[in-house]
């Protein structure tokens, strides 16, 4: 199992580069509810995951995502994933402040669907550029949802690129 997940880990790159080969809506979704399985401060789940797989709302998603011409390359992913996050409640009227747990659920959440969707063969790319008035319109999100990141899904035949990391000295330091 460990070098399952090694294997994993090493392999999960973003994508930019999606080829033709149409994606199933049902795999997904499946990819959506397994991710669901992320976990989150006090179990609150402050997301909601909006699976887009419809022609119509890929056009208007990779838009949103890709506004002042950046991410060009959103037109050829074939779903996304998009995270709205939600005021957390914990239990009656006792809730988080937006910025204090729930970008990291979040974060944890967005994780959760890359390495999800790799075990499936799926590639992806997160988005973190959103303009919220155009994904409010491609996804229809509700009062009280925001989105600051989403995550594209495709295949492709790219080839796979070494990792370029800071030496571990740089990043972690053993007390």
């Amino acid at each position: 199992m460990k070098e399952y997940f090694t294997k994993l880990v090493n392999e999960r790159q973003s994508c930019r580069n999606f080829n033709d080969e149409p994606l199933d809506k049902e795999l997904v979704v499946e990819i959506a509810k397994q991710a669901a399985l992320a976990p989150s401060a006090c179990n609150s789940q402050p997301w909601k995951m909006y699976v887009v797989t419809e022609p119509e709302r890929l056009e208007k998603t990779a838009k949103a995502l890709g506004s002042k011409g950046h991410n060009k390359f959103l037109v050829n992913a074939k779903a996304f994933i998009v995270l709205a996050d939600k005021q957390a409640t914990l239990k009656e009227g006792v809730r988080f402040d937006r910025n204090h747990f729930v970008k990291y659920d979040v974060g944890q959440l967005c994780a959760y669907i890359t390495l999800t969707a790799k075990s499936m063969g799926v590639e992806t790319c997160i988005i973190g550029m959103v303009n919220q008035d155009l994904i409010g319109d491609a996804v229809g999100l509700k009062k009280g949802e925001h989105c600051n990141i989403a995550v594209a899904l495709g295949y492709s035949d790219s080839p796979l690129r070494n990792k370029v990391r800071k030496k571990y000295d740089d990043v972690i330091e053993i007390l």
